[in-house]
């Protein structure tokens, strides 16, 4: 069971210190909207967006 938690451990490392690479960084995007429905009335609508790499 040590010998597990100090591999995951290790790979932490090595990940967080970017030796598999430059590190990535994410970029985000929202958007709202606002609106008006003749039946249900006002209403607003949010999306959020997540992307990583390119």
């Amino acid at each position: 069971m040590k010998a597990l938690i100090a591999a995951l451990a290790g790979l932490l490392v090595l990940t967080a210190c970017g030796v598999d690479g430059e590190p990535v960084k994410p970029s985000y995007s929202t958007k709202t909207t606002f609106g008006y429905n003749s039946k249900t009335g006002s209403f607003n609508r949010t999306s959020i967006g997540v992307t990583i790499g390119n």
